[in-house]
């Protein structure tokens, strides 16, 4: 009988080795320190708060970048504005097929700038006498006015003055000042 007991104790060892094995091996939970984890955390909520604060700064950045370049297109366009004189055959006031363009891209401009006023300024050359070029400066002036207010530009915004010949663009004598002298100029008020 002793050796079927052996063999059944054998036995019996061998399932208790195997599941003291099965036993040990299973996962156990890691413990970990409460401090490292909240250390972690907070390592965590740092660099994505980091990462946050670098995101709205690059946005900041492009949205000022963004409004100089508005700003200074603005800037560029009210320069043009003010810079496109518009010129007159000798002793005429009727407008030029060749300043239309230009006419209708400062309608355009004063239609896109609601708030802006204007002055548009007749001049001439030096040939007549003063109260005749301050009368042609008058009609050049209001001939101007009057081709803006038919591109839709509001009357009201608009108002003339006439220099005729007190404020030459090139005071020579020649035909090239002339012509030069004879415009409506626009002045932003």
């Amino acid at each position: 009988m002793m050796g079927k007991n052996w063999r059944g104790s054998l036995a019996l060892i061998t399932v208790l080795l195997t599941m003291l094995v099965a036993v040990s091996c299973s996962q156990k939970p890691v413990e970990t320190d409460p401090t490292t984890d909240a250390a972690a955390q907070e390592a965590m909520t740092d660099e994505a708060a980091d990462a946050t604060a670098a995101a709205d700064d690059a946005a900041m950045i492009a949205e000022e970048e963004l409004m100089k370049k508005e700003a200074a297109a603005r800037a560029e366009a009210r320069s043009a504005f003010e810079n496109t004189n518009i010129f007159f055959n000798y002793d005429s006031s009727a407008v030029q097929d060749s300043e239309i363009a230009a006419l209708e891209a400062k309608a355009e401009w004063l239609k896109e700038n609601p708030g802006v006023r204007i002055t548009i300024e007749g001049h001439c050359d030096d040939r007549g006498t003063t109260d005749y070029n301050l009368a042609l400066g008058d009609r050049r002036a209001a001939r101007v006015k009057a081709f803006l207010e038919s591109l839709g530009v509001d009357a009201d915004r608009m108002v003339t003055v006439s220099y005729g010949e007190e404020r030459p663009a090139d005071p020579a004598a020649n035909e090239s000042a002339w012509a030069k002298n004879r415009r409506a100029e626009f002045v932003i008020r």
